[in-house]
């Protein structure tokens, strides 16, 4: 008997997965996202894209919302489209623009990273802090919270714009690493350092608390303040410090210009001057 209903169920398995792919049987048209399923047809916006990042540097600006461009555990929202050229305008004129002026189009086009993703919302994290930026292997730059962007709100713009350095500054010494020593200038780093103050980092001698997260952040957090804040606001930042930190704080800078000269043959005082002019000429 045992046998007979085994013999019995594979029957129906069998005429139902014939049934199951019957050539009659038609699978309704669903648009996935990402797999070609949408469609979408340029428009001025997409073209003004092309022809300042796109032809010219290899750069890919995407606004569109794609989910798996982003990550999947966050809630977020796309950007507006209407804040899309005003963020891109902005980091033409204060990142490639200076670079390019004081290190050529073949430094800019070698190292720049080749796509950016804008998303509306900023992303919220659990241990109570935000992220306003994330770089992928050199390729990829992901910013946020841009629904908020306006051209006068000069302390936000300037926020954008020290991820952009940040992560950049990243490629750089990926590709060629700084100088091993800038390692043990400051003592104290540590994977919690939200729960320090700004007075707190200045005190060990370093420029922001994100500073304090690991030496190689310290190191483009540096570079990436003194070229967004220019000379006077990085010297105003560092006058809050006592004297042994600012000794500190001098030796990294010392490194950072040593640094861009030796390896990229980059004057770093001439290009901070020139992001600081771009800045105050928004």
């Amino acid at each position: 008997m045992k046998q007979m209903q085994i013999k019995l169920l594979m029957v129906f398995i069998f005429l139902g997965s014939i049934m199951a792919c019957s050539k009659d049987d038609k699978i309704d048209s669903v648009n996935i996202p990402g797999l070609g399923g949408e469609t979408w047809v340029k428009g001025p916006l997409d073209f003004w894209l092309d022809s300042v990042f796109t032809k010219p540097f290899n750069i890919e600006v995407k606004y569109r919302f794609e989910r798996y461009e982003l990550t999947l555990d966050k809630t977020l929202v796309p950007v507006m489209e209407s804040k899309v050229q005003p963020v891109m305008s902005t980091i033409q004129k204060t990142w490639i623009a200076p670079y390019i002026a004081e290190a050529g189009e073949t430094f800019f086009k070698t190292y720049c990273q080749k796509q950016f993703v804008l998303v509306g919302s900023p992303q919220f994290n659990s241990n109570n802090t935000i992220t306003l930026g994330t770089a992928e292997g050199g390729r990829k730059i992901v910013l946020f919270w841009l629904n908020d962007f306006l051209l006068t709100d000069k302390p936000f713009v300037k926020e954008m714009l020290h991820t952009i350095h940040h992560e950049f500054a990243h490629i750089l010494h990926q590709t060629i690493m700084y100088p091993v020593e800038y390692k043990r200038i400051s003592t104290g780093y540590t994977g919690s350092w939200n729960d320090y103050t700004l007075e707190e980092a200045l005190d060990r001698g370093f420029i922001t608390q994100y500073a304090r997260s690991a030496p190689d952040e310290d190191f483009v957090e540096m570079i990436s303040t003194m070229l967004v804040e220019g000379k006077d606001g990085y010297e105003a930042i560092i006058a809050e410090a006592p004297d042994d930190a600012q000794a500190k704080f001098r030796q990294k800078e010392e490194i950072v210009v040593r640094y861009f000269m030796e390896n990229y043959n980059i004057d770093f005082y001439r290009l901070q001057t020139r992001v600081q002019d771009a800045i105050d000429n928004l």
